[in-house]
């Protein structure tokens, strides 16, 4: 009997679906704080952050298609994958340079909203159908981000609020070519992202000399956090309903700011904690509401 019609097969198949999801998740919470740690200016530091990616990718599409390696390069020409290649170099330039900027909590909550934004996008650009709980969720996401917002206008942090809002867009806008395109596999035109970011940095940095220990938290991301964790993430709808993995994303705007509280003493204001708490309560309940009702479908 296949899993398709055994329940102890699909449960098997729907725990190993979060399991996946939730460790990649575990694996890239460290990101925000690794990224604090670098000293080194932040050109410089995007620059062996995409070198060290795009290598540890490419490795890993060497290794997983060998002789069919070609096909999948010459498929890279493509305009969604394209597409894709640049709005993942946008996210992660936008990722670090609010991470530099401001606050880890501020920068996470603030990216949290990604997927709010692919939902939106989806509706103006491919006319998809926006629940109404999505379009409350939407607004008062952007209450929270408004509270966030009016905190940095206060302490300065207005251009690192700003950064982790574009990082949201580039990652809103790379998920719903992901899903339009049906790209099975993104881990060649993420590759490609990371070469970009490392070129794209090459052109301003004022030097390509960094510390030795800025060079292994760098390689400790680039090499491992970054690929490992958006690879197994990438492979949790295969198992999951997109709105589990969603809510089991959020795990990384909770556990990122304990890492920097914990081991920087970077601690979020009230009004940070404030209005990062009303986006994830909001997305914790969307995502949930989401689950529900996919479940029900299918059964």
């Amino acid at each position: 009997m296949s899993s398709m019609t055994d329940p102890r097969g699909a449960r098997s198949r729907h725990l190993k679906g979060i399991a996946i999801t939730a460790f990649g998740v575990l694996i890239l919470t460290p990101d925000g704080l690794l990224t604090s740690l670098v000293a080194a200016d932040v050109r410089t530091a995007l620059f062996w952050r995409g070198l060290f990616m795009g290598l540890a990718l490419t490795a890993f599409v060497l290794l997983r298609y060998r002789r069919d390696t070609g096909t999948i390069l010459r498929a890279l020409l493509t305009a969604p994958q394209l597409f894709i290649a640049l709005m993942f170099t946008v996210s992660s330039i936008g990722f670090v340079v609010s991470v530099v900027t401001t606050s880890v909590a501020n920068t996470l909550f603030i990216v949290a909203s990604a997927p709010l934004f692919s939902a939106l996008l989806a509706w103006i650009v491919f006319r998809e159908r926006t629940p109404t709980r999505t379009i409350v969720a939407i607004l008062i996401a952007m209450a929270g981000m408004g509270v966030i917002f009016a905190e940095g206008l206060r302490r300065g942090d207005l251009w690192g609020n700003l950064a982790a809002l574009i990082t949201a867009l580039a990652w809103a806008c790379m998920v719903v070519v992901l899903s339009h395109a049906k790209i099975k596999d993104p881990a060649p035109a993420l590759a490609l992202g990371g070469y970009l970011i490392s070129g794209a940095a090459l052109l301003v940095a004022p030097t390509l000399v960094a510390v030795t220990l800025d060079l292994v938290w760098l390689a400790i991301l680039g090499l491992f956090v970054l690929p490992v964790s958006f690879f197994l993430i990438g492979l949790g709808p295969q198992y999951i309903p997109p709105p589990e993995v969603s809510l089991i994303m959020l795990l990384e705007a909770v556990l990122g700011p304990i890492w920097a509280w914990f081991f920087i003493a970077q601690s979020p204001s009230p009004q940070t904690m404030l209005g990062g708490a009303l986006i994830l309560i909001t997305l914790a309940i969307h995502f949930s509401i989401g689950l529900v009702r996919e479940h029900r479908q299918r059964a």
